[in-house]
């Protein structure tokens, strides 16, 4: 049985992907595929990473009992036993949790419970300065004050953090041998990344469906409110009050609503170089840069060579993989 991991990267449709995935969920398992309810909140499984998490636990305090291990391998027995209780050849699971340089435990707990399975690792993956500037955004939302440029040397520009992401996705490889790693270009299927989830993975459904946006960001006018709240004296409970009247008055334009300088810009791209080109070399195995250059000319200077079809080989070692 194959287990389809779709580790993120946050920023990159997560969310609309699994409020889908959760909507259809019979559908896919008429079509062999099973999304399971098990370890489920907020149509992804987060409880399920969350158990095993090293901070993310503590978002689901509530939900989550004292036995944390245990939660997760029952939940993770569950799901296998109801994948072959409905025949399914492939179990899907998706946490923008799994995302980030994670400690080694993490990635062995999660193989030890599904070693039944041939894992493949899932995920999509965005301009590092484009996602910057959305995980930023994201960070505003909830209560971020500090200008972009001081927040992205704090949360972004270390080792753990996720910014690297040939780190994240390797370790997932290593640590889980996987049969198959698939990178995905976000700009490429943010359209539906439902259907480029489901042609990636071999799901034979029907995708052509409405993708309806799920976690918005603020308008330009909104991220100006949004900081004026989070920097003010107020209350916690307040500014939580304020910054979601600020959202639904004000949803946006995405990264775009945050202006960034072209030194800012570059010194962004210059960190990911290296982590960009070692993906495109042990998991894209081709040449060029790992996304198109932007049209200012402020990125790549080559356009990479159109993404192949997808290949599924019967057992791969983890630098083998598919691309789109």
């Amino acid at each position: 049985m194959r287990l389809v991991l779709h580790i993120g990267s946050t920023k990159t449709g997560s969310s609309a992907l699994q409020a889908t995935l959760f909507e259809r969920r019979e559908a896919l398992a008429e079509a062999g595929a099973l999304y399971s309810a098990h370890g489920v909140a907020a149509s992804a499984h987060h409880l399920l990473a969350a158990a095993i998490h090293p901070g993310a636990w503590r978002m689901h305090v509530g939900d989550l009992p004292d036995d944390r291990a245990r939660y997760f391998a029952d939940s993770a027995a569950a799901i296998l036993e109801e994948a072959a209780a409905i025949n399914a050849h492939t179990i899907v699971i998706s946490s923008e949790y799994f995302w980030g340089a994670l400690p080694s435990d993490l990635y062995k707990a999660f193989a030890r419970a599904f070693k039944s399975c041939d894992i493949e690792i899932l995920a999509f993956l965005r301009r590092q300065d484009a996602w910057a500037v959305s995980s930023y955004l994201q960070a505003v939302k909830s209560g971020e004050a500090r200008p972009f440029e001081v927040w992205y040397e704090a949360a972004l520009n270390r080792r753990t953090s996720g910014f690297h992401y040939f780190r994240v996705i390797n370790r997932w490889a290593h640590y889980t041998d996987a049969a198959a790693v698939h990178v995905l270009r976000y700009e490429d299927t943010k359209d539906n990344v439902f259907k480029a989830f489901c042609e990636t993975a071999m799901i034979d459904v029907d995708t052509e469906v409405a993708m309806r946006r799920v976690n918005p960001s603020p308008s330009r006018e909104g991220v100006q409110l949004l900081l004026e709240v989070n920097r003010s004296d107020a209350a916690p409970d307040e500014k939580a009050a304020e910054r979601k009247a600020i959202m639904m008055a004000h949803r946006g334009e995405g990264p775009s609503a945050y202006d960034v300088s072209e030194t800012m810009r570059a010194a962004i791209l210059k960190d990911a170089q290296l982590s960009d080109q070692l993906i495109v070399r042990e998991f894209l195995k081709r040449e060029g840069p790992l996304f198109p250059p932007d049209p200012s000319g402020s990125a790549a200077e080559q356009t990479p060579p159109a993404p192949q079809a997808p290949h599924h080989p019967q057992a791969q070692t983890p630098a083998q993989q598919s691309t789109r």
